[in-house]
């Protein structure tokens, strides 16, 4: 575990600022800063004030329970609808979700891949479909939800698979896609490795985490913002190979370099997303947000100066002038406008043996920094697990740590992100950035750990005697 740092003096100076200010958002972000969980120190005060309370009201207890009791045919009822609606929905999807077969395939990739990820992308706008979900009762009674799918990475001792993880009712769907662009891959149904792996606390350590969208600036929405895709990379511009810098090889090379006895997994779970915006149906919520992004970064380029206070008026016939940087991010958005969003779950693992542990997980934990835009657009933050136990109170005896790290594995196998047991925060990303992030390598990447097959497909001569 990190040892406490000295305290630097603009951290003191934000402490005297908050006696002053008395702001609570801002003493949760403090204590947060210093590894304290929100939740302990609410409960904290929660007590405290509990306990002053009981010194003001005498029988505090008899009087709440009275009260509690008193009050029941209120509250009573509605409790019971509300919980009765929530366990139901999750019992009606937990039923369906479990009658689903998973089927985890091996994506083997040819030695020469001359596509650029255009083509994954097309394969992936296939996959965005609103099937089960269209009406009230298949979500409601049925228990019906969108199908999900886990495009992941796996190096085992350096040697790095593609894998896809599909319900088995969708295993056709996702094949003709993938075969529809690359008809050189292979797609071959395998035992799924993390069902296999045993976790060893008493030999091994994992570094587990996620990672999430985070502008520059957090007043804004995250998920308006891109980071570089093959589009800004200009992948789909020239077709030679020996032209091409494809970000995606620093992150193969990552992968290739762990010794035999590490491994690296590397997991994106999306599903489409159809949510429909309460102001304007034609669009979803993310539309809508982003719209509304271009428009605030329109208006930003209207005004002229900080000092310059336009009108309504003054605002609807003014002409932007945007900077280069505001065209950039105008271009980006209302460009990825245009293509399929879907919710993104992204997570990974590091695990090694404890003596080989090192250093290693720092590279995980920034492997997309080559696809990063943090300046004016946005990155991918590594958030969630082991990544917020920075100081020795967060953690004592590794109690905790060895309990995310059971999670975590759970979560993988099960391949559980948007639905009980293990929900966690999505971000959107469109199918061009999905696409940057995961798709067969062409040729130029050499990363010495990519596992290639010796030849391509190809049909028979369309001529040969019946």
């Amino acid at each position: 575990m990190a040892e406490v740092p000295n305290i630097p003096k603009s951290e003191i100076k934000q402490f005297l600022h908050l006696l002053i200010e008395l702001d609570w958002d801002k003493w949760n972000s403090w204590f947060y800063f210093w590894g304290f969980s929100r939740f302990l120190v609410h409960t904290i005060l929660f007590i405290g004030l509990l306990s002053i309370l009981s010194l003001q009201i005498p029988n505090l207890f008899l009087f709440a329970t009275g009260w509690l009791v008193g009050t029941a045919p209120i509250w009573l009822p509605i409790a019971m609808i509300i919980g009765f609606y929530q366990i139901w929905f999750w019992y009606a999807r937990s039923n369906f979700i479990f009658h689903k077969k998973p089927v985890l395939l091996e994506m083997k990739i040819p030695r020469e891949i001359t596509k650029s990820p255009r083509a994954m992308e097309t394969a992936l706008s296939t996959l965005w479909v609103p099937q089960g979900v269209t009406t009230l009762y298949q979500r409601m009674f049925m228990g019906m939800v969108l199908p999900w799918y886990s495009f992941e990475l796996a190096s085992f001792g350096g040697e790095i698979h593609f894998y896809i993880w599909v319900w088995k009712d969708w295993q056709k769907i996702v094949e003709a896609s993938l075969y529809g662009q690359y008809p050189e891959i292979e797609l071959h149904e395998v035992e799924d490795y993390a069902q296999k792996f045993r976790y060893d606390p008493d030999t091994q350590t994992c570094y587990a985490m996620g990672w999430r969208l985070e502008p520059l600036s957090n007043d804004r929405y995250i998920d308006a913002y891109v980071m570089k895709t093959y589009v800004d990379l200009e992948l789909d511009k020239d077709p030679k190979e020996e032209v091409k810098v494809d970000p995606f090889s620093s992150v193969l090379e990552v992968l290739a370099s762990i010794t035999p006895e590490q491994q690296m997994w590397i997991q994106i779970l999306i599903t489409p997303e159809f949510k429909h915006g309460k102001l304007n149906p034609r669009f979803s919520d993310w539309e809508v947000r982003v719209r509304n992004e271009v428009e605030a970064i329109r208006a930003q380029a209207a005004m002229f100066g900080k000092t310059i206070h336009l009108t309504e008026e003054q605002m609807r016939v003014a002409r932007p002038r945007p900077t280069w940087m505001q065209e950039h991010q105008l271009e980006t958005m209302q460009r990825n406008l245009g293509k399929h969003p879907f919710k993104v779950v992204a997570r990974a693992i590091y695990i090694s043996p404890h003596k080989d542990y090192g250093v290693r997980f720092w590279d995980l934990r920034w492997i997309w920094r080559p696809f990063a835009n943090p300046q004016y657009m946005t990155q991918l933050r590594n958030r969630w697990y082991h990544t917020v136990m920075d100081y020795p109170w967060q953690d004592i005896y590794d109690i905790r740590w060895e309990m995310l790290t059971k999670r975590f594995i759970d979560a993988y196998r099960r391949r559980s992100g948007f639905y009980s047991p293990w929900e966690f925060p999505s971000n959107i990303m469109t199918t061009e950035l999905l696409a940057t992030l995961y798709h067969p390598p062409s040729s130029s990447i050499k990363a010495p750990g990519l596992v290639r097959i010796e030849s391509k497909k190809s049909s028979p001569p369309p001529n040969l005697p019946q």
